[in-house]
């Protein structure tokens, strides 16, 4: 059979397929440690360490996430722009508490602004190509991230968020994945049912878990040998190029 009618066998019950971002679709050009400690550099605080930055901004954001779940999406006191500026504003107090709060906060504002474009990410090789034979397979191809509304302009400057007819963030739909309602909206939004939908992410319990048990099929990305076991053989793959030549190539049990 050739590549392309098998992989619209494999994908002809779906009217719907959605995609995580980060680590399934785009990934960091560089881990957070190193991006931080350079910017930092820049903005005149030199000679970090990127492994003790990249800990404690381990550290903070999970703090952050414990005090302002879902990018403050729920709370009151503070915007999921200030979340952001807030944790970089505490891992730098940690990293030296004599550094003159100005110059932290203009640290702070560089980043935000790096991380809403194109600058700290690069694409994850044969995305696109994915992409257009998706798009080519399924009636409609969507987003589904626990990310904060910032993703839409990173989507628009990594030239992608033409490929989706939509990009749900966590922050907007007020909850996280593997929340059951997370997958909802994206089925009411394009009027179809679960059996109808198929999820491809990097996360086994917020990704793949999530969506079946919200009665949708899913496909994981992964290197984690404990992750590829707890799935479905055929449902498991450790590149998007493999998962790519999977769907072009073998009969995938649904």
């Amino acid at each position: 059979m050739p590549r392309q009618a098998q992989l619209v066998k494999n994908l002809k019950r779906f009217r719907l397929v959605t995609f995580d971002i980060t680590d399934t679709l785009l990934k960091f050009r560089k881990s957070p440690g190193v991006q931080y400690a350079e910017t930092a550099a820049l903005m005149g605080v030199k000679n970090l360490d990127p492994v003790r930055l990249q800990n404690i901004f381990r550290d903070e954001f999970k703090a952050m996430a414990r005090k302002y779940p879902n990018y403050g999406s729920n709370s009151k006191e503070i915007t999921w722009q200030e979340w952001w500026v807030q944790l970089v504003d505490n891992v730098f107090k940690r990293i030296d508490d004599k550094l003159p709060h100005p110059q932290i906060r203009r640290i702070s504002e560089k980043l935000f602004e790096q991380y809403r474009s194109n600058e700290c990410y690069v694409h994850i090789d044969g995305n696109l190509e994915l992409l257009e034979k998706i798009r080519g397979s399924c009636k409609y191809v969507g987003v589904i991230s626990n990310s904060d509304p910032g993703l839409e302009r990173v989507l628009s400057d990594m030239n992608i968020r033409q490929n989706f007819d939509f990009v749900y963030t966590s922050y907007d739909l007020g909850v996280e994945k593997p929340h059951q309602a997370a997958f909802e909206k994206p089925l009411e939004k394009c009027n179809v049912y679960p059996h109808e939908a198929l999820h491809i992410g990097n996360l086994y319990d917020k990704d793949y878990l999530g969506a079946i048990n919200a009665g949708w099929s899913s496909l994981l990305i992964t290197q984690s040998l404990t992750e590829m076991k707890r799935a479905k053989p055929t449902h498991v793959y450790a590149s998007l190029k493999e998962m790519h030549t999977a769907l072009e190539t073998t009969d995938i049990q649904w």
